[in-house]
């Protein structure tokens, strides 16, 4: 009797240890209520966000090489020009004043020149016959080169004088529009250190381009010739379209961030962009139609604890089953793990192109599957096929979510 009274409660005690350790969680697991979500078929597109600034392909800055007053100005703000049109005049009055001095300079040399030129011929002969010392005939020599280089230099103040007279006539080098005048009529510019801006001309407005700044976590992404999609605030709800025509290599710094410039070509025909302009872009990377698409609450679901201790022997099957061994070997080892093999992590392991998610199989009870992941993005992925061979269809429930007991 002694020995019954100690083997009864002995009993009882394994039997509730094999209850609440064995039983209980496997009838707990059975009991857990899930949300589900479904595979569906759709298009879906990978992309990379950024904004850039709207330019005219081509735009020339236009000042004048002389200081003065401005005279007249013919043309203003998105008028039309042609290359070679007149687009202001300076004042001419102290360019002809200094004209005519340098003009009367001029002459004064020549005169002088002629006198020296005479003198030289004359006492080059009497050197030559021996009738002047050779000190002579060099001082001869030497006044006649200095009103030869004095006529020279008054020459050439004189062409410099007509030069600048004709850089008082401001033309257009190229055919376009006006799309800056930083000058009014009777406005004084100084052109002593730098050429003054007077004018901008856009070349083509029916052609733009956009200067964007892409991160580089993101640069390798896009690609020349690269379909671009993007929105203007004057115009929310109309997209443009535009290519990518080049990236630039210089990196940019913008708050302690490195990036890249991106320019994109835009036709601008309609007439609707403006130089300025902010866009909001969409550089496309990667598109499909007519696939299927898992919604990713499913592949982010974490299991709890519960699950993952009733699901490690599935797992670890599954994945000997269906991956290739390299993935499956480092799949195996990292659910082996404490520290991996955690609602958050046990996943890690995968490579970038797989994934999983659980289900209910036909049976009722909790399975897993693992899956070739193609596009993906922030909201869907691309489900290319199931690794263990089953067929991939719309309307098969996943598991993305446990519900929350009131």
């Amino acid at each position: 009797m002694k020995k019954l009274k100690w083997i009864i409660p002995l009993v009882l005690a394994i039997g509730g240890a094999v209850y609440f350790f064995v039983v209980k969680p496997k009838i707990d697991a059975k009991n857990i209520e899930f949300t589900y979500t479904s595979i569906e078929k759709g298009a879906i597109e990978s992309i990379v966000s950024s904004t850039g600034t709207l330019e005219a392909i081509n735009t020339v800055e236009i000042g004048t090489q002389i200081s003065g007053t401005i005279k007249r100005i013919y043309v203003d703000y998105n008028d039309k020009v042609k290359a070679g049109q007149l687009l202001a005049e300076m004042d001419l009055k102290l360019l002809q004043t200094n004209l005519v001095s340098a003009q009367a300079n001029l002459a004064v040399s020549q005169a002088q020149l002629s006198q020296a030129t005479v003198e030289f011929n004359r006492n080059k002969i009497l050197f030559e016959k021996g009738v002047i010392s050779d000190k002579e005939f060099t001082n001869t020599k030497y006044t006649y080169d200095q009103a030869k280089s004095a006529t020279k230099a008054a020459s050439a103040a004189v062409k410099n004088i007509q030069v600048n007279i004709q850089f008082a006539r401001i033309t257009s080098p190229i055919s376009g529009t006006v799309i800056e005048r930083s000058v009014e009529e009777g406005q004084t510019v100084a052109a002593s250190f730098a050429t003054p801006k007077m004018f901008v001309i856009a070349e083509d407005l029916s052609k733009m381009q956009i200067l964007a700044d892409v991160d580089e976590s993101d640069i390798g992404y896009v690609q020349n010739k690269m379909n671009v999609r993007f929105t203007v605030q004057t115009y929310p709800d109309k997209e443009f379209l535009g290519v990518v025509s080049q990236i630039r290599l210089q990196p940019i710094q913008v708050s302690n961030v490195v990036n890249y410039q991106v320019v994109v070509d835009v036709d601008n025909t309609d007439g609707l962009l403006l130089p300025g302009m902010t866009a909001n872009l969409e550089f496309i990377t990667q598109k499909a139609s007519d696939v299927f698409l898992i919604n990713n609450s499913a592949l982010r679901f974490r299991p709890n604890e519960l699950m993952l201790e009733n699901m490690k022997l599935v797992l670890e099957e599954k994945a000997k089953t269906v991956l290739p061994d390299s993935i499956h070997q480092e799949f195996v080892k990292a659910i082996n793990n404490e520290e991996t093999y955690i609602p958050g992590k046990f996943k890690k392991s995968l490579p970038r192109n797989t994934d999983g998610f659980f289900y209910k199989n036909e049976a009722g009870t909790l399975d897993f599957k693992f899956i070739e992941i193609g596009i993906k993005t922030g909201l869907q992925s691309e489900v290319k096929r199931f690794f263990d061979g089953s067929e991939v269809s719309e309307g098969i429930k996943v598991i993305n979510g446990i519900k929350t007991k009131k």
